[in-house]
């Protein structure tokens, strides 16, 4: 397994991490990462924006469901994971207001709903607190590609994507226009210590946000770091694929001869449409088009707190959307998410214990023996979900695809 959460939270902080004043230190803190990735965090998850005019119009539409998940949305839910390595990771899914789950007879007594994921390279164990062991849920994609060599095509393709990072981010040249430096702020972490921080914030409106990535469509077309990536990779992908179709033999030669070719097409299509059609596109002629459709705005805020080492150990995100329909009374409506994040044991793996064999339970277990189900109560939210899937043809491999990394 690729640490795709890594890898998706280095993307975002490369985006906007800008080239010089204030943005640098971002940019700083993301090179620092990639050498020092953080093994623990705990994210919050909470509806943002208009939250009383969303619950009005809920209300208006006497729609009691939607008003209840929308105030399971506004207290949030948490998310605390760790990983252990590239195979082994750990997370915790829990809910602030559980009442929508209560009301459907889909959790009951003291705790806290919740649902703890296990992850061990193709297999998924997940298991809430009223469960007495956990469901397995593993890829049964037909391949012919061994956990071996599965792995090892992970470990290089995670190894190719950080080099091509630490190349392409201290060159990437977006300047962002507006960066605030807040000061020295102390972060308390989960893990119990207190950190001395720098709180930068940049903010992104609709048009800037489209700039951003016209500016990184066209530096893509000039820059030989982004091709030689997308060579390398189309070539380490086409390996692996061989492995799993014999048919599609070619030696190293012509793989990445075909590679070359296909990047170079693609670039070459990206760059006419920036010359013709993209100048059309303008950011303010695509601001304008948007609104006419009723988008009268989009705002990204993203605080980050970076400690003396330049590693981030808190990032709050704040992304909303501003809507002005005429068939809204209480228009124009803003609503959003936001996530605090905070990170914590940079370098520091924490070990993940794999549940024994007599404490798992999966689909075959429960097509088999009817007393498996009885591992899982009735009035939790994986029982209501398990019932379902069993009813459904082939419907637990799709929640296994799902929910596999």
């Amino acid at each position: 397994m690729m640490k795709k959460w890594s890898v998706l939270f280095l993307a975002l902080m490369l985006l906007l991490a800008g080239c010089s004043g204030q943005a640098s230190l971002v940019r700083d803190t993301v090179v620092a990462s990639l050498d020092h990735p953080n093994y623990d965090y705990q994210t919050t998850f909470k509806l943002s924006g208009d939250k009383d005019k969303l619950f009005k119009l809920a209300e208006e539409e006497n729609d009691p469901e939607l008003t209840a998940i929308l105030k399971a949305l506004e207290a949030g839910f948490k998310l605390t994971g760790s990983q252990q390595d590239l195979q082994k990771a750990k997370m915790v899914i829990e809910m602030n207001d559980e009442q929508v789950l209560r009301d459907q007879k889909l959790w009951s007594g003291d705790q806290k709903a919740s649902l703890e994921v296990l992850v061990d390279t193709n297999d998924v164990y997940v298991k809430t607190p009223l469960d007495q062991k956990y469901l397995q849920l593993s890829n049964n994609i037909d391949t012919s590609i061994s956990a071996e060599e599965m792995k090892d095509f992970q470990e290089k393709a995670q190894k190719l994507t950080l080099s091509f990072l630490k190349k392409y981010i201290p060159k990437f040249g977006y300047k962002l226009s507006q960066v605030k430096n807040h000061g020295k702020e102390t972060v308390k972490l989960p893990n119990g210590e207190s950190v001395e921080t720098t709180h930068l914030s940049i903010t992104l409106d609709m048009k800037e946000i489209i700039q951003l990535l016209r500016y990184i469509a066209e530096d893509a077309t000039t820059n030989a770091e982004v091709k030689n990536f997308a060579v390398d990779f189309l070539v380490m992908t086409g390996e692996i694929a061989e492995k799993n179709d014999p048919t599609m033999k070619m030696t190293p030669a012509e793989r990445r001869t075909q590679a070359e070719a296909m990047v170079t097409l693609g670039l070459q299509e990206l760059k006419q449409w920036l010359e013709t059609e993209g100048k059309e596109y303008t950011p303010e002629k695509i601001v304008e088009l948007a609104k006419e459709e009723g988008i009268d705005g989009l705002n990204l805020t993203l605080d980050y707190y970076i400690d003396q080492n330049k590693l981030t150990v808190k990032q709050v995100s704040d992304f909303s959307i501003t809507v002005n329909d005429e068939t809204l009374d209480a228009k124009p409506v803003t609503f959003g998410f936001a996530a605090d994040t905070l990170a914590w044991n940079y370098g520091k793996a924490t070990a993940i214990n794999v549940p024994k064999a007599a404490d798992v339970v999966n689909y075959e277990d429960l097509k088999k023996d009817d007393k498996a189900l009885e591992a899982f109560d009735e009035n939790g939210f994986l029982r209501a979900i398990i019932d379902f899937s069993l009813e459904e043809q082939g419907y637990e491999a799709d929640l296994g695809s799902m929910i596999l990394p």
